[in-house]
């Protein structure tokens, strides 16, 4: 009997790890010289920066031991006894029985722009390409992304299966699955066995459209058949609103613990995201990163990577166009007013509930004395800032000078 996991690349921890899963563009700061177009072509190369964060080491470690625990079980006793079992409920029209114990299925949530699915795309390319066993011969595919169906149609989900391995594997499992007298039953034992002989990790991506259609409920027990009858690991990426969904079962909570995330705080993972999405700058003239554009850029991204990075990407773009040449405030408030409409209640939602942002990173600024009917403590934020302002009437520049770096600019 083979063990399958040996053929994975070797596990990383620490910076080794850090190192292998960011990505970094080449970037030369002597682009500024060239034209127009040209400048606006290479500014797209801030979109493909992917800088690590907590959650993708986690993710890594998470995917790589689910992996590792799949492969493990091909090849076994219990695994022939599976295959067999499988063959006979989709020959029969019988329900599918689990053997196989072991395989584990987990969920990675969290909001819309936070890095999941980027993370576990890299991890997945850092897994590696298909692996090939010579005794017995087979190829296996360590971890393979599906999405899944808008509309939560199970037999969509199924051939979508079988034409990602075909991608992979070169096989004809999608044209045999399609033949007139071939049943949803049995496309499922087909799934099962592909998924047990090919796959390593199922990844399940964008698993809240289950949530938002009728058919939902039918295509997550399709999915706990899966499970059950294929012995492979399955991780379902989702948003925030697959949590209550997940709730209702107890079959359904305990195969969908895993991973949880939130935005990111305003703290030394987001002024390193910042530094390295700021410095590549691609207009003319240079801007310095200050104290007070980290807070301007936390607060107006609600401290969501894609924001921020749509934000940085878009001032920019909108500066080179206008002839401004510059990343300043004056562009980046350009960019949040003309490019980002329709997040400013999202962004202004976070504001209200998110934890105070300012005594943590802003520690060395001087506080300022009680203004007049309110009292304002070191742990104030913008927005309840301004709200003391409107109520006392004081001179607000000279109120934000003492509890932020700001930058006044001319219009």
């Amino acid at each position: 009997m083979s063990d399958y996991s040996e053929l994975l690349p070797k596990m990383l921890f620490g910076e080794e790890l850090r190192n292998e899963l960011q990505i970094l563009p080449e970037y030369d700061d002597s682009v500024k010289n060239l034209d127009a177009s040209t400048r606006l072509l290479k500014l797209m190369d801030i979109y493909k920066v992917f800088v690590p964060q907590n959650l993708s080491l986690e993710i890594y470690h998470k995917l790589y031991m689910m992996t590792v625990m799949s492969l493990q079980q091909k090849g076994t006793v219990d695994a022939t006894r599976q295959l067999n079992e499988n063959h006979r409920a989709m020959t029969s029209n019988k329900e599918y029985r689990g053997i196989i114990t072991g395989a584990s299925s987990c969920t990675v949530i969290g909001p819309s722009g936070c890095g999941k699915t980027t993370s576990v795309q890299r991890v997945v390319e850092m897994l590696g390409g298909t692996i090939t066993n010579t005794q017995p011969y087979r190829k296996i595919i360590p971890a393979l992304i599906v999405s899944t169906p808008f509309d939560a149609n199970y037999r969509g989900l199924l051939l979508e299966i079988l034409i990602c391995v075909d991608n992979e594997l070169g096989t004809e499992y999608y044209k045999a699955a399609c033949k007139s007298n071939v049943n949803a039953q049995q496309i499922l034992g087909m799934v099962c066995q592909v998924a047990h002989l090919h796959i390593g990790t199922l990844i399940l991506d964008e698993i809240q459209f289950l949530v938002q259609h009728r058919a939902g409920t039918t295509l997550y027990k399709m999915i706990l058949q899966l499970i059950n009858a294929s012995g492979i690991s399955v991780v379902m990426v989702g948003t925030e609103e697959c949590l209550d969904y997940f709730d209702q079962a107890p079959q359904m909570a305990r195969r969908t613990t895993g991973l949880q995330y939130c935005n990111m705080g305003y703290d030394v993972e987001f002024k390193e995201l910042c530094q390295e999405l700021f410095h590549r700058q691609y207009t003319k003239n240079t801007s310095e990163l200050t104290e007070g554009i980290y807070v301007w850029l936390y607060e107006h991204s609600a401290g969501n990577i894609a924001n921020l990075t749509a934000l940085i990407h878009d001032a920019q773009e909108l500066s080179i166009m206008d002839g401004n040449e510059c990343l300043d405030i004056t562009s980046l408030t350009k960019a949040y007013d003309n490019r980002m409409q329709m997040l400013h209640g999202y962004i202004e939602s976070k504001k209200s509930k998110r934890k105070k942002t300012s005594s943590k990173p802003l520690n060395d600024i001087d506080i300022l004395e009680p203004v007049e009917t309110e009292t304002i403590t070191d742990d104030v934020n913008v927005v309840e800032l301004a709200e003391i302002i409107k109520k006392s009437g004081v001179n607000a520049i000279e109120t934000y000078k003492k509890y932020f770096n700001v930058e006044e600019v001319v219009v």
